[in-house]
């Protein structure tokens, strides 16, 4: 099979995958139950009828399941995210317009996270497998181990501590007003960056020394050995042979990045992203806020796995054979 038809069965596949996560989100949220409605039919309002049917008409409650579902299926493939419906039943923004102000807001401490992370691991996990006795080999072992045995919440609420409380370092609130041309904006976030760092390079720095580290009794690397090459080309052989693998961890890394820790590093931190508008949709049962969200986590998602098939047959020619 050619690399044009790889590709083009891995987009098929990539588009298929998006509206099967899209009918699976649709349908958690479409059958769980509202506790607004609850909340309203135990308030001493005057006409708690009146304002229970209000509120389902709002949301679209009293339609058929299956014509709900597939009259937003048709929205959505228009791009049609709808508007937010909010806590009972109000007309509120469009969703995409909600999404476009608090996706920087989370891209400006996740892509900085991303990129410093991958750098520590590539030169300190290359390091220590290159260098397998050392010192710090070991402490790549027990880094590792610490980083991913410390629950992402607890180290976020120290270093929150500490930096406001002890250093006053970030302000106590975030705001959305971020912008790559003035650089001023960007400072606060420096803060969850370093704790998503931390997280996302204990078990990145564990992949590359281990995937590393099995490739240098290979001949290849003998060889490469025996004409004299020096530290660096050796490892650069060895990690373009480990790439495949290791690009296949960073990915879900980043995918579960987006699916639990942005959630965890909003919360505790009160910045509002992308994790913050979630967590207020699900509480409000707000539900084309909820589903516009959990599209972009699963279009990440299948856009990394995409992009991963893209570079595999670049790295590996005898991918597009599979």
């Amino acid at each position: 099979m050619s690399r044009a038809g790889f590709l083009a069965r891995r987009f098929v596949v990539a588009v298929a995958s998006a509206y099967a996560v899209m009918t699976v989100a649709f349908a958690v949220v479409a059958t769980m139950p509202d506790p607004n409605l609850g909340w309203l039919s135990r308030s001493k309002t005057t006409d708690q009828v009146g304002a229970i049917n209000a509120v389902r008409e709002a949301k679209n409650l009293n339609d058929p399941l299956h014509e709900r579902y597939l009259s937003w299926l048709v929205d959505v493939t228009t791009l049609d995210w709808g508007r937010s419906v909010g806590q009972f039943g109000g007309g509120g923004p469009p969703v995409t317009d909600l999404l476009a102000e608090t996706i920087p807001v989370t891209l400006a401490y996740v892509v900085p996270a991303v990129v410093a992370s991958f750098a520590v691991a590539l030169v300190v996990g290359s390091y220590a497998a290159l260098n397998p006795h050392s010192r710090l080999a070991s402490a790549v072992s027990s880094v590792g181990y610490v980083g991913l045995g410390i629950p992402n919440f607890f180290l976020a609420e120290v270093v929150l501590l500490a930096a406001v409380e002890e250093f006053g370092w970030i302000p106590l609130g975030f705001s959305r007003g971020v912008s790559l041309t003035d650089p001023g904006t960007l400072v606060p976030y420096l803060v969850p960056a370093a704790v998503l760092t931390t997280t996302l390079a204990a078990g990145q720095l564990r992949y590359v020394r281990a995937e590393a580290a099995q490739y240098f009794g290979e001949e290849f690397v003998t060889l490469v050995r025996a004409k004299g090459a020096s530290d660096v080309r050796v490892l650069r052989h060895v990690l373009r042979n480990a790439a495949l693998p290791l690009l296949s961890l960073f990915v879900a890394d980043l995918v579960s990045t987006l699916v639990v820790q942005v959630y965890v590093i909003e919360f505790v931190f009160n910045i509002p992203g992308l994790g913050a508008l979630g967590l207020q949709a699900i509480s409000d049962r707000d539900m084309p806020l909820i589903l516009g969200t959990t599209m972009v986590v699963a279009y990440v998602g299948i856009a990394g796995n995409f992009f991963q098939d893209v570079v595999y047959t670049w790295l590996d020619p005898r991918t597009e054979a599979e």
